[in-house]
């Protein structure tokens, strides 16, 4: 009957430990792995080093015992020395002389006293040998734990630079692409991997410029044609010279134009704001609110919506202009996609020396919130089909204008219907 075999024994709870240390050695810092591979090298080594020292010495004990083994130790008159002569030519102990030329044959008490000696010469051998182990196991072991320290210092110094990469790709965005790395130092793989992503960054920051100017440019080019267009829309029906059956056609068109004016103003709006800012000064936030839920205040009567405002004095740092674009556009976002008799809060406060802006209103479901920060993504089905549909620049604008004055706009949706646009703005 095969014997049992322990619990989690076997080949497969071997194969389950290897890959549990190996996951742990694999979740380790690039750094820390470095070291650990300098140590264990080293430790290598040093463990064969001191095994050919251990064993050369050794053999050479060994043969120098081979050698003390053949002699005998003899006493003389002082008794604090002992005479050590080859075994084969000790005299005799009776202090008989030999023949001259001729040695005298070992006496049985030679023979006596080179065994008490043979022991005498195991044992020193043994404690050198032992001492030697010792005293090399400690050296390797602190010399060990100083090449791990160095390990750790020589690793850390090539991965700062690398760490700079790092930190420039988490936090790049489109609106510092002029920043570099200029990475110093040896001409090594750190450094090429810091000019290629330097040379990224310029290519980058080309196609960004090229498509800003286009979408300026265009823009600009456009607000002609329509101005012709809606001034060839507008004379005839204040002339009255439009025939009644075509003036709803006459209406449909100029409401178009209004739309694509909109659309072209935000986007040129948006281009600016994608530049950053030419200059700043210091703005009242709460001061900008108060003008812009002033100016609100009769689109917001007719919709049906209430519109409330909670503000204190709040300074920020910024383009008045943009920032004024920025309140207006989140207001107006936020009657335009409400409810019936549905309200609209804004709220602008201080805390812990950061301007704090915030929108609330209420409203239909919204289950894509950040998203609508996207360029004209309008939401689901439910905001498409208002009566007053916008161009989908609306929150791109504010979240442009936010970033190039170094705050942070988020939106997250009311568990009751509605939205929550939040800009919190950097400390003076």
């Amino acid at each position: 009957m095969p014997a049992a075999t322990a619990p989690g024994a076997g080949p497969g709870a071997v194969h389950r430990t290897v890959r549990r240390w190996l996951g742990r050695f694999t979740g380790l810092t690039l750094r820390t792995k470095l070291a650990l591979v300098y140590t264990g090298v080293f430790a290598l080594g040093g463990a064969l080093l001191l095994t050919a020292n251990y064993a050369m010495v050794s053999a050479s004990l060994e043969l120098r015992g081979v050698e003390l083994s053949m002699t005998a130790a003899l006493p003389t008159d002082d008794p604090a020395r002992t005479l050590v002569v080859p075994a084969p030519t000790v005299p005799a102990p009776t202090g008989e002389r030999a023949p001259a030329g001729e040695s005298a044959p070992a006496t049985d008490w030679a023979a006596t006293e080179a065994e008490p000696l043979a022991l005498l010469v195991d044992d020193y051998q043994t404690g050198v040998l032992s001492d030697l182990l010792v005293n090399s196991a400690l050296i390797l072991a602190g010399v060990t734990l100083l090449a791990a320290l160095a390990g750790w210092v020589i690793a850390g110094g090539p991965l700062r630079r690398l760490h700079r990469v790092t930190d420039a790709a988490r936090t790049l965005s489109e609106h510092d692409l002029h920043s570099r790395l200029d990475l110093r130092g040896p001409e090594d793989e750190f450094r090429e991997l810091g000019d290629t992503f330097d040379g990224m960054l310029s290519r980058l920051e080309r196609a960004f410029d090229s498509q800003r100017r286009f979408v300026s440019n265009a823009s600009h080019e456009l607000r002609t044609p329509l101005s012709v267009q809606r001034a060839a829309l507008e004379v005839p029906l204040a002339q009255d010279r439009v025939p009644e059956d075509l003036r709803p056609a006459f209406r449909r068109a100029l409401d178009s134009v209004a739309r694509s004016e909109a659309l072209i103003n935000g986007l040129l709006l948006l281009a600016r704001s994608d530049r950053g800012l030419a200059r700043t000064e210091v703005v009242d936030l709460a001061a900008v609110a108060v003008n812009v839920v002033g100016q609100q205040a009769g689109a917001a009567e007719e919709e049906g919506v209430d519109l409330r405002l909670d503000v204190e004095p709040a300074p920020a740092d910024g383009d008045p202009v943009l920032l004024e674009h920025l309140v207006r556009n989140l207001v107006e976002n936020a009657v335009r996609y409400n409810a019936d008799d549905g309200w609209v809060e804004v709220r602008v406060r201080t805390a812990a020396g950061r301007t704090v802006l915030r929108v609330t209103n209420s409203g239909p479901e919204v289950g894509d919130a950040e998203e609508l920060f996207e360029p004209f993504h309008r939401g689901d089905a439910v905001r498409l089909h208002r009566s007053r549909p916008g161009s989908g620049l609306g929150l791109s604008i504010v979240r442009s204008i936010a970033t190039a004055h170094g705050a942070r706009a988020t939106a997250r949706a009311r568990p009751d219907g509605g939205l929550v646009v939040t800009v919190g703005f950097p400390e003076l």
